[in-house]
């Protein structure tokens, strides 16, 4: 998806150069490498890589900026906090997850339903 004021291009209307700055980008990509231990290893311009990546992204070729901590792998366990509130009642659970999101049931799900619900929202 390209950018606002850009138009979406297709990797044929890319110049040689383009091209020769996308084939290093999906390079480094695939091996997992930070552009700047590639740039060095390869002595090619870092300031050029990511000008290159920010123009290929700004066309839809490059995918967008994420998150560093979405990029790692999810946490098989992560810390909860267990809150007691006086005026509740019953058996009434909710769950506020890592991401923000926030699960409520007035009634709490049994046996493996919270564990498939959760699996599904985080």
């Amino acid at each position: 998806m390209a950018a606002p004021g850009q138009s979406a291009k297709s990797e044929k209307d890319l110049s040689e150069r383009q091209h020769y700055w996308l084939k290093h980008l999906r390079t480094a990509e695939q091996a997992g490498e930070p552009l700047k231990t590639y740039a060095k290893r390869l002595g090619l311009s870092e300031h050029s890589m990511y000008e290159a990546k920010r123009r290929l992204r700004s066309y839809g070729l490059i995918a967008p900026a994420t998150d560093r901590k979405t990029q790692t792998a999810s946490p098989r366990f992560t810390r909860v906090a267990v809150e007691r509130h006086e005026a509740s009642l019953g058996k009434s659970l909710r769950i506020r997850l890592a991401s923000g999101a926030v699960l409520e049931w007035s009634e709490a799900p049994q046996g493996d339903a919270l564990r498939e619900l959760v699996g599904l929202v985080s």
